[in-house]
């Protein structure tokens, strides 16, 4: 059936004409920006700081989801086949032979980081021992002042 596609109300390709159609959405379902705010959960007056004439605030991470869940949109991302084409065009490929690294975040245990303590110590004793007797001697009196002043 043909009624079950969902209606085109904007093709947008910038963050303004994005605006333009969230502000077109609201004008054509007649909402109250502070009655919206409270249904969405942004905070008070917020829907005209981010969407008015001359919008305040932007649209974030924060923001985004509630303001299109609460205007009863989704966005579709569609490739653009001459867009595609004119980067392909100008865009070598990358090499994929080169071995990538898959993980994220890295897990450092204990007894790594006890060495990784213990060499940072000791580069910072060879660095102190190069310095001169009162340039030592000026360090340690600001450290022991840092420490009667609350500091570690």
């Amino acid at each position: 059936m043909a009624g079950d596609e969902p209606r085109v109300l904007a093709v947008v390709s910038s963050y303004h004409e994005m605006l333009a159609a969230l502000r077109s959405r609201i004008t054509e379902l007649q909402i109250n920006g502070e009655r919206f705010d409270d249904y969405a959960g942004l905070p008070r007056g917020y829907l005209s700081k981010l969407v008015g004439a001359n919008p305040v605030r932007r649209l974030g991470m924060t923001s985004f989801a509630p303001v299109l869940a609460g205007l009863g949109l989704r966005l579709l991302v569609i490739e653009d086949p001459e867009g595609t084409a004119r980067l392909k065009s100008r865009l070598q490929p990358r090499n994929n032979s080169y071995p990538r690294v898959t993980y994220t975040l890295r897990t450092v245990t204990d007894r790594q980081w006890q060495r990784i303590q213990k060499l940072g110590r000791a580069t910072r004793l060879e660095n102190f021992k190069k310095l001169s007797k009162a340039q030592r001697s000026a360090i340690m009196r600001a450290v022991r002042a840092g420490k009667r002043n609350g500091g570690r």
